[in-house]
């Protein structure tokens, strides 16, 4: 069912992968982001991030950033084709994925799992970047049903001397091979009967807007779902009557709640934690808001309603966030947020604390059984509700486009 190929992929010379390689797409805040493009010139955050080149008022950063570093010889092609084997390792936790170039087709896309709707505007905005590029600037992540034989493949790489290795700018340790059994592993692939996207507008981008039926080859990781870990979902509000909003918090709070309670940040089922500013103190360098964290429970599950509708985050949009919005006065500017849990909670209650933001959420991490429950009744949640690991470092595998 699923057709993959070697590719020559552009990647960084072993002696720059750290400096160029950068956490991918949308996985840090614009504030944060601007500042490691500042911190980190040769970061491909400039490449994928159209609001950081538009927030440093240079919109073709991208492209003289990629044209600079092939002529540096910075980035180089491959010379020949190759399925690579990629690890990312950090905190002691390994994980392994192929990276192959896969046939995409009309039809490859209705047999494909997925868990969160498209941003039409990414998508849009990232047709732009890589048609501009002449190359995909990002790889995509699919995750496939448990296959011993498969991931014990991808895993046996990984005893070969390596193409690149290198300790990342997060952290973690990052390693490539190439990848000899491909016979096998095209065999392996193709007889997978469904793949779950992780990670992957980018995947969408030529299909929505080339105007082509033909199928064409698009760079891609293929992951064990058993291997890969949800993170917590995670609200931003700004803007609005926080007033309007606690009273509609209150009505959701639960009995035994308690400010501050140690395991904040880690709601159980069924709970969510809030965070708001409170009154202002004195410390030095003047007066500063501080709030505090509350758990209160969510609102219950309804009867007759699909599992998606059900899922936790959305009863509390549903229960909370919408009705909210429409009591506000209509010219209020209210933006919801989806952050990432790389944003930690200290960083999350420094947004509210400083008046960036009004609220912070944090919602317990939900299971990949509910999660492909949902997948499997055709059904999506939010954009950016949830965020997996492993990801690709973005600027570590670039396909060109043909």
């Amino acid at each position: 069912m699923f057709k993959i190929h070697p590719f020559a992929a552009f990647r960084p010379i072993a002696a720059k992968s750290a400096e160029i390689s950068c956490e991918p797409g949308m996985r840090l805040t614009l504030k944060d982001a601007a500042q490691k493009v500042e911190a980190f010139p040769n970061s491909w955050l400039q490449v994928i991030r159209a609001d950081v080149r538009e927030k440093l008022n240079l919109p073709h950063a991208g492209i003289s950033l990629f044209e600079r570093m092939k002529s540096a010889k910075w980035i180089c092609q491959d010379t020949q084709p190759h399925m690579y084997a990629y690890r990312h390792a950090r905190a002691g936790k390994k994980t392994v994925s192929l990276i192959a170039a896969m046939e995409m087709s009309p039809s490859i896309f209705s047999t494909l799992l997925r868990f969160q709707k498209s941003d039409e505007e990414a998508v849009r905005q990232t047709w732009l970047r890589d048609e501009a590029l002449t190359a995909h600037a990002e790889i995509p992540v699919l995750a496939f049903h448990p296959n011993e034989e498969l991931s014990d493949l991808i895993q046996s790489v990984t005893n070969e001397r390596p193409l690149t290795h290198f300790v990342g700018k997060d952290g973690a340790t990052h390693t490539v091979w190439t990848c000899k059994e491909t016979a096998r592993l095209t065999e392996l692939i193709g007889e997978l009967k469904s793949l779950v996207i992780l990670s992957g507008d980018e995947m969408f981008a030529r299909a929505t807007h080339a105007g082509n039926s033909a199928s064409v080859l698009r760079a891609v990781a293929f992951t064990a779902i058993e291997r890969v870990s949800i993170r917590a979902s995670r609200i931003l509000v700004s803007g609005g009557d926080a007033d309007l909003l606690e009273k509609h918090l209150s009505e959701f709070q639960d009995s035994n709640v308690c400010d501050s309670p140690e395991n904040v940040g880690d709601p159980p089922a069924g709970f969510f934690d809030t965070y708001m500013a409170g009154t202002e103190s004195t410390q030095a360098g003047g007066a500063v808001a501080t709030g505090s964290w509350k758990r209160r429970r969510l609102p219950s599950i309804k009867a007759g309603n699909s599992v998606a509708a059900n899922w936790p985050r959305t009863r509390f949009e549903c229960a909370v966030i919408t009705p909210w919005i429409g009591a506000c006065d209509s010219s209020e500017k209210i933006k919801i947020h989806s952050m990432n849990s790389v944003i930690s909670l200290a960083q999350l209650t420094k947004f509210v604390d400083s008046g960036e933001a009004q609220a912070a959420f944090v919602f317990a991490i939900p299971s990949m059984d509910d999660l492909l429950e949902i997948a499997q009744s055709n059904e999506t949640i939010p954009h950016h509700a949830i965020t997996f690991s492993p990801v690709i470092p973005s600027g570590l595998f670039i396909q060109s486009i043909v």
